[in-house]
């Protein structure tokens, strides 16, 4: 099971050598490789590590990092319910893709199941992982069969646990409006999968699924894409610019989740729940009630391993 990765601690040295691997994947920033080493190494590099820092410090969990933290406790938790081994890996960071996989292989495993946790398939995220992924088997593990879970955005028992978390926190709060905040990601790289699927696509599936199974007026549900970088156009529309919009048309009560991750991390903690949340209140909005993700709640486990079962041994016991 794996997700992308975090700083070991939010200061500004870790959060530089996490930063160092994370934009320097071409995946991440899709530049030549000259243009990508000096926008990263002398730019980025030099600005970014202490603001990032800070913001990490924000929202930095006593067990630490949030998005670690809970993806070992869902892997945990699956790994209860099942008879096959269980492992966590992180695209960036520790512990890396590589050592998930020799922690399986310690174990003689013949087969491995590569579920990155990303329901929503992207170049950025998704492709980047599958790719390490299989170079690793390939270069160390030839012999090993492998089989890759791209992507779950429309599976049922996805769809289901997704709309039951959101439908409960919107019968407490009736906001005026859902707002769906997914990741976004360079609008260029909508078309460079090597799968040709969709990302922009995929959210908006995920939007229409969400309409369709929660008890809410589905014209009051909107998308919009977060956490862009840099003057190139990403996928539309903005959410930093959706949400003062929203204020102008009268939205007093606001709900915002974000399907994109499954884990809270520091794109849904701090740059929604802290940043966003202060923008909709200043622009006069009343009330802002951030939706958790998923996380590791045990309905959650419940799905994974159905959408495991499903693609991989219709019908088996895992």
């Amino acid at each position: 099971m794996v997700n992308l990765g975090s700083p070991k601690a939010p200061d500004p040295q870790h959060v530089k050598e996490y930063l160092h691997e994370f934009l320097n994947d071409p995946y991440v920033i899709d530049l030549p490789a000259p243009l990508r080493y000096l926008l990263v190494n002398g730019i980025i590099l030099r600005t970014r590590p202490k603001k990032s820092a800070e913001a990490y410090a924000s929202i930095w969990s006593p067990e630490g990092s949030p998005l670690v933290m809970f993806t070992q406790k869902l892997a945990q938790k699956v790994q209860k319910k099942v008879s096959i081994p269980v492992v966590m890996g992180m695209r960036y960071g520790s512990p890396s893709i590589e050592s998930a996989v020799d922690r399986l292989i310690g174990q003689n495993v013949t087969d491995i199941i590569f579920l990155p946790l990303y329901p929503q398939y992207s170049y950025a995220a998704s492709e980047t992982a599958i790719v390490k992924f299989e170079k690793i088997m390939s270069e160390k593990h030839p012999t090993i069969s492998k089989f890759v879970i791209e992507d779950f955005y429309c599976h049922p028992a996805y769809v289901e646990v997704l709309s039951e978390s959101i439908g409960t926190v919107l019968a407490k709060c009736e906001p005026d409006v859902l707002l769906l905040s997914y990741h976004g990601i360079p609008d260029q790289q909508r078309f460079k999968t090597r799968n040709k699927k969709d990302y922009r696509e995929h959210c908006y599936h995920t939007t229409k699924y969400i309409q369709d199974h929660v008890k809410f007026p589905s014209d009051r549900i909107q998308t919009s894409f977060q956490s862009r970088l840099g003057p190139t156009k990403w996928v539309e529309p903005y959410t930093d610019y959706v949400l003062p919009e929203l204020v102008q048309k009268g939205v007093k009560k606001l709900a915002i989740a974000s399907p994109s991750f499954t884990a809270d991390c520091l794109e849904t903690l701090e740059e929604i729940n802290i940043r966003y949340r202060a923008d909709f209140l200043a622009a006069g909005g009343k009330e802002f009630e951030y939706i958790p993700c998923l996380n590791d709640s045990d309905k959650f486990a419940d799905a994974l391993i159905k959408i495991i079962r499903d693609h991989v041994s219709p019908g088996q016991n895992l």
